[in-house]
């Protein structure tokens, strides 16, 4: 999944999420089109969902024992081993953040979207119910 292709794809979905409360035909059958950027929103969402998933277990499959701390148990410096190990998985955490960073964005991002669709919807049943 590309980030970038991605986030033109919710932009282009951004700009289609309108709303023109002209009369009721016009107005169900953006409700329609609403719902569809919906669908497709949440489809993004499942994908970035799995790219998340995907990090994670690839950051849990690392193993955080180095051939040194390894050698330094061996040897008796278990202290030293341990804080070498414990500067490892920090780092490997660090790198998983770093990560899934750009997707935690794409999907608070793609969040926001589904609201707007949800209010735009909103409103467009309150036309409907007072027209």
């Amino acid at each position: 999944m590309d980030i970038t292709d991605t986030q033109l794809t919710l932009n282009q979905l951004q700009n289609q999420l309108t709303l023109t409360l002209d009369n009721p035909s016009s107005v169900k059958l953006q409700i329609k089109q609403i719902n569809l950027i919906q669908k497709q929103l949440k489809a993004i969402k499942k994908e970035v969902n799995l790219e998340i998933k995907q990090i994670n277990q690839t950051a849990s499959q690392s193993t955080p024992d180095s051939l040194i701390s390894v050698g330094l148990d061996i040897f008796g410096k278990r202290r030293l081993a341990g804080q070498i190990r414990q500067t490892t998985r920090r780092a490997i955490q660090a790198e998983k953040i770093n990560l899934r960073q750009p997707y935690l964005n794409l999907k608070d991002y793609i969040d926001m979207l589904i609201l707007e669709g949800d209010k735009l919807k909103l409103k467009a049943e309150q036309f409907l119910t007072n027209y």
